[in-house]
């Protein structure tokens, strides 16, 4: 274990693992986050969230929350979970999405998790006194459970990473949009970041990827009718008017349902339009949303 290596570097302020993290996902997003303070939450930030709560519960009591920082290492954190295997202590990692297949369709750690799970490993390393061999990564999407071996190569990685994350933690200068655009497509910053415009500014014949939903070009259907009912026929909705004429409309072609005055609708058709993430809005003959 070369605890030495960490101790040859000036104590300045420690960074955060999730930063770390940041960091090798995209520079931009750890200089937004770490040095102009910008964050956001999307749903796949409290799906995560929700992710360690249930783990938390159906752990039985073998959930340990960890919090560590070492200032001579650089880093602070707060590691998932540990377990001892076979007489080692080996942190875990917990991930919503899924894992990375290499070229033969193994899976394989996105090198972000990777560098995480390293970090949490050295800091175990530097603020236990012990030897830690390896860290585990769980994608909970496709049920994979990776063993990430921590080595000198992977000591190194971590150290150069901290030096690299500080360097630019102390740079007057945002850090230009990443070439890979998927990554922006999955970064809450994006509404904050801009990648497209930027990478729009410097090249004025790039095509831009939507990283945001295309305009919905269903209709909103009113109901206006008193005494009109919608059921449902198939995958249709069927709109009985009071002289009994009917009409039906797919639900391909419905974005909203907008029922005024004494419209009725069905049980059947309530279910079919709540399955489909069609919303439903109820209006009062006086105008009013009920």
């Amino acid at each position: 274990m070369q605890q030495t290596n960490f101790l040859e570097e000036e104590r300045l302020p420690t960074i955060r693992v999730c930063a770390l993290h940041a960091f090798a996902y995209c520079p931009r997003l750890f200089y937004l986050e770490e040095v102009e303070e910008l964050y956001t939450q999307d749903a796949a930030v409290f799906a995560g969230r929700r992710l360690h709560e249930e783990i938390e519960v159906q752990e039985d009591g073998q959930w340990e929350d960890l919090y560590l920082e070492d200032e001579l290492l650089g880093l602070r954190g707060r590691v998932d979970a540990l377990r001892k295997r076979d007489g080692q202590l080996i942190p875990y990692e917990h991930k919503r999405g899924r894992s990375h297949r290499d070229e033969n369709n193994q899976p394989q750690p996105w090198e972000s998790d990777r560098l995480q799970i390293l970090a949490y490993c050295c800091l175990l390393e530097v603020t236990k006194g012990i030897t830690i061999t390896e860290g585990r990564i769980r994608y909970h999407s496709d049920n994979v459970l990776l063993h990430v071996p921590l080595d000198d190569a992977g000591r190194k990685l971590v150290r150069d990473s901290i030096k690299a994350a500080r360097e630019l933690r102390a740079s007057n200068y945002r850090p230009p949009v990443i070439e890979n655009e998927y990554l922006c497509s999955r970064c809450s910053l994006s509404p904050v970041c801009l990648p497209e415009e930027a990478r729009l500014a410097h090249n004025k014949e790039w095509q831009p990827k939507r990283l945001f939903p295309a305009d919905d070009e269903r209709q909103v259907l009113h109901v206006l009718e008193p005494g009109t009912r919608v059921g449902r026929t198939g995958e249709q909705l069927k709109i009985t008017h009071k002289d009994q004429t009917q009409e039906r409309v797919s639900i391909l072609q419905v974005s909203q349902l907008v029922l005024h005055s004494f419209s009725q609708l069905s049980t059947q058709a309530l279910h079919f339009l709540a399955g489909n993430d069609i919303g439903i809005h109820f209006i009062s003959g006086g105008g009013r949303a009920m």
